[in-house]
């Protein structure tokens, strides 16, 4: 496996979303390609201390590596940290996250490429 190191995308969040609110989680998919999907976060990044101007984040032909984890317990919950690297031409993103019942969680996802929306 090639894996690149200390290669930061453009759209990277590198000053950090510890402490975001995480609003909500949806995903979309193409109706002529159900390889063309795309997960959204929407964020709330007022107590962000980092990147304090994102709105949110679009994770584009992703696939979730986290057995059994539902994608709905980020609906409420607070991004704690992230680490993110390169590995064959995608990202792979693993998030630890707090439950809106305040149960730490982690979710790993693999995708192609991302979308930052700032305001």
């Amino acid at each position: 496996m090639k894996h690149k190191e200390n290669k930061t995308p453009e759209w990277y969040w590198v000053y950090g979303l510890h402490d975001a609110q995480i609003i909500s989680v949806t995903t979309k998919e193409s109706g002529w390609n159900p390889k063309d999907n795309c997960l959204i976060l929407k964020l709330n990044c007022d107590g962000v201390v980092g990147d304090a101007n994102i709105v949110e984040i679009r994770f584009f032909n992703f696939k979730i590596l986290t057995n059994g984890l539902d994608i709905n317990l980020l609906n409420g919950g607070w991004w704690l940290s992230d680490d993110l690297s390169e590995i064959d031409n995608r990202y792979l993103l693993e998030l630890k996250f707090d439950t809106a019942k305040c149960n730490t969680q982690q979710l790993k996802l693999r995708f192609m490429r991302a979308e930052v929306i700032r305001a």
